[in-house]
């Protein structure tokens, strides 16, 4: 499946606007700000390696001595600083065939609907109202003998792009089941003319292996930091 075509800096903003529900400045330099009014992040600094820049994303309320502090971390070498701690993760952009076929998906995983309400609910106390809100679709999941064992959804949603939240049962992962729900909500996700996005924490090693296998690329490694 080829994706719209963005840069990694347009792709970068999508991925910040999604995640944390700002609203972000083009980002014409490797230094932006945040805009003073509107939803604020948790974080102080978000520095994402591209792969031919690094940039740097700061919320407007962060001083000059927290900017001295904090302005040379980088997501490769960690320098780290006391009083202050990061997060680090890896965003990816559906590029590529995934390893299983949209056909070979569609055996697997399918579209939930009100009727699996109760599944949900089974899953997890407060799962269904959770999922079925309009900003989780698409939502995809995978069901053996009425038990919901994956479900693909929208963890994130804007006006040009969706990120994938993913959750399979621990007793039913490695058998291609979230693998089979995240291509069909891409799928679903591209046809609504969005852009699919994928993140996971850097050390998630499972995450990542999943992303590489539905056919996404990745555009930046990040690091969230606030104080500790």
């Amino acid at each position: 499946m080829q994706h719209m075509t963005f840069t990694d800096r347009e792709l970068l903003r999508l991925h910040v606007e999604a995640v944390w529900g700002v609203t972000l400045p083009a980002v014409d330099n490797t230094s932006i700000e945040l805009s003073a009014t509107g939803l604020q992040p948790d974080w102080l600094l978000y520095v994402g390696k591209l792969a031919a820049e690094t940039i740097f994303i700061w919320r407007p309320d962060v001083t000059p001595g927290q900017r001295q502090q904090i302005a040379h971390w980088h997501p490769t070498n960690q320098p780290g600083a006391a009083g202050y701690a990061a997060t680090y993760e890896r965003a990816f952009v559906l590029s590529h065939a995934p390893a299983t076929s949209l056909a070979t998906a569609r055996t697997i995983a399918r579209p939930l609907t009100e009727a699996d309400y109760p599944l949900l609910e089974t899953y997890e106390k407060g799962y269904g109202e959770y999922f079925f809100q309009p900003q989780r679709a698409p939502l995809f999941g995978v069901i053996k003998d009425q038990r919901l064992l994956s479900i693909a959804h929208s963890s994130r949603r804007t006006n040009q792009a969706c990120e994938l939240g993913i959750e399979t049962h621990p007793q039913a992962r490695r058998q291609g089941f979230g693998l089979a729900a995240t291509i069909l909500w891409a799928n679903s996700v591209y046809q609504e003319g969005l852009l699919p996005l994928y993140s996971a924490l850097a050390e998630n090693d499972a995450s990542i292996q999943l992303a590489q296998a539905a056919g996404y690329r990745p555009f930046v490694l990040g690091a969230t930091i606030r104080l500790a």
